[in-house]
């Protein structure tokens, strides 16, 4: 979705966020950090490789749903209009991050924030502002061989991976941009987004294609498994994502008809719905086209294994939603007290 093989580094700046309730004071910049060719050979992709994945749009909002108070939508604003000094609007910015740094668990660390020319985003060009905080140093050798060779243990990063990022792209402003976050997934991180951020997915196919899989797995772990067995579970799951790839568009009455229905559980699931759409705060619609490379993304997180307590796993291809009706047999031996599985094969690989 967002093509940056030809970005470029308009204007860079390096500061230092720390800590509010620990009382570590930021570092603030001075100027714009000069870029040469090679720096910027090697920074680029380094900033800009998490973006080349498939990412879920996000977009700034506010809890009022008027966007004039989301304060990063107004200081975006005012950098793409040119109406404001990019160390300015990098200072305010790292005061914002650091008032938002109340968990006791968040880290300091240093922040680039850069202006990005020469992007593209579903074929409209337009640039980016690129916001990334450094948390996790690690030590590594630096070797000297200005009088013979030696060496000192320093500190710092390697140019892979990114603690915490976001890139707000200057296309439907209106909508509150187009804005794509990184973050490392710890619990802390939820200001992130959240509080330092203020972004919300954007609701368009990819979303309801995620949240309807999402409620899917849910129920199946809360209420199918309750009410049957792993094998079951296994079953539903499987059987539900090959609806999903069947079916360019999906209904409430085909979810029912074709994926609850054959396993009697009709009113459960939409008790289960209701509830989850309530404490979860989903909006889900009435019809929408299946995304199918959000669907192939999110399947793959889907684990079908069933662990037994005899150390033995069985673990189930989500593809083949028939395999485990037609292969696999759970039964009781009266004999030895146990439970088991019969699995059918014709070859081993």
């Amino acid at each position: 979705m967002i093509d940056v093989k030809n970005a470029y580094i308009s204007f860079i700046t390096l500061q230092k966020v720390g800590h509010k309730i620990r009382e570590e004071a930021n570092i603030f910049a001075q100027e714009i950090l000069p870029v040469d060719e090679k720096k910027e050979e090697e920074l680029v992709p380094f900033l800009l490789a998490p973006f080349r994945k498939t990412l879920d749009p996000y977009r700034f909002y506010h809890y009022t749903d008027k966007l004039e108070f989301n304060v990063l939508h107004n200081a975006a604003i005012s950098v793409f209009d040119e109406e404001v000094d990019f160390v300015d609007f990098s200072n305010d910015t790292l005061s914002h991050l650091y008032e938002k740094s109340l968990h006791p668990q968040i880290k300091s660390g240093e922040v680039f924030m850069v202006l990005f020319e020469n992007m593209m985003f579903e074929e409209i060009p337009c640039r980016g502002i690129g916001i990334y905080k450094l948390e996790n140093k690690k030590k590594f050798l630096r070797f000297d061989e200005s009088n013979g060779i030696d060496y000192n243990i320093w500190k710092g990063y390697k140019l892979e991976g990114i603690d915490k990022a976001c890139l707000i792209l200057d296309v439907y402003r209106e909508e509150g941009f187009r804005v794509f976050s990184i973050d490392d997934q710890h619990q802390e991180s939820e200001y992130w987004k959240k509080n330092f951020l203020e972004i919300e997915m954007i609701k368009n196919n990819s979303y309801h294609t995620k949240k309807v899989l999402e409620l899917i797995q849910d129920f199946s772990n809360e209420v199918v498994l309750d009410k049957t067995d792993r094998k079951n579970q296994a079953e539903f799951i499987s059987n539900s994502i090959q609806v999903l790839q069947n079916n360019d568009f999906i209904s409430p009455d085909i979810i029912e008809e074709e994926i609850i229905k054959p396993f009697e559980l009709i009113d459960e699931f939409k008790d289960f719905k209701k509830t989850y759409a309530e404490e979860r705060k989903v909006d889900f619609v009435e019809n929408f086209e299946v995304s199918f490379p959000t669907l192939a993304k999110e399947s793959k997180k889907i684990k079908t294994e069933i662990k037994l307590d005899t150390n033995i796993s069985i673990k189930i291809d989500i593809k083949d939603p028939d395999a485990a009706e037609e292969h696999l047999e759970r039964g009781y031996d009266e004999e030895k007290k146990m439970y088991y599985y019969k699995v059918f094969f014709n070859k081993e690989d």
